[in-house]
């Protein structure tokens, strides 16, 4: 299965169950030594099943060299979307209505502010005042200036405000919250990781083609060649 890439025979969850727990050079060396004695010593005692099993493992040519290509090449597309879908909805969030519904804050804001040196026509301002935008009220204190921002965006943006083809301004809330949890830290270090981990991809499917036997080569060195 593994030298045939056929996962209708191990599934790419056991494979990758199979690659965490495979022996490790000290483990196999001693395998190897035991199962060297035995055969040398008549009422040697034999290998137990879990140390065959590795032992056994490690006769498939390559083996973790292949399995570490195999995994990473199945993950590695479906990585590389995710990142993208996250950076597409965050364009998308940024091009709709947020821009100018912000640009009211800032307006209605330097324009409250107009008396004042220090905070008079900000260029910008913290994201941590729009939830206290309904505490500033009016001088008779019927409304918000929350309320007043959303009642001038409808008057002067929306063409279709009070129509039934009238839809929500900003993005949809879930969108937003998802949005809002995005890191460019986390993007970086996962590219980087892909990035690192394509290296070792090459490295490892490198000394596949260079110590394999001619009959073990295909079809895991046209596969990983297109990869």
């Amino acid at each position: 299965a593994v030298v045939n890439l056929d996962n209708s025979v191990v599934d790419l969850e056991t494979l990758q169950a199979l690659y965490e727990n495979r022996a490790q050079s000290d483990e196999l060396e001693k395998i190897e030594k035991h199962s060297k004695a035995s055969k040398e010593k008549e009422n040697a005692k034999s290998l137990d099943k879990p140390e065959q099993f590795l032992y056994e493992l490690s006769l498939i040519p390559n083996f973790s060299e292949r399995v570490f290509c195999i995994l990473f090449q199945s993950t590695f597309s479906e990585s590389i979307c995710s990142i993208r879908r996250k950076l597409e909805l965050l364009q998308k969030l940024c091009e709709v209505g947020v821009m100018q519904v912000l640009g009211l804050v800032l307006a209605f804001g330097n324009y409250m502010n107009g008396g004042n040196r220090t905070r008079g026509q900000a260029d910008g301002f913290g994201l941590d005042i729009l939830p206290k935008l309904k505490d500033v009220k009016s001088s008779d204190n019927s409304r918000s200036l929350l309320s007043y921002i959303v009642s001038y965006y409808l008057r002067n943006f929306d063409e279709d405000a009070g129509k039934e083809q009238c839809i929500f301004p900003l993005p949809d809330p879930q969108d937003l919250f998802q949005a809002s949890q995005m890191k460019f830290d986390d993007f970086q270090k996962d590219l980087r990781k892909m990035k690192k981990d394509l290296r070792v991809c090459e490295t490892e499917a490198a000394k596949v083609y260079q110590l394999s036997l001619e009959e073990h080569l295909q079809p895991f060195k046209d596969s990983m060649e297109q990869f």
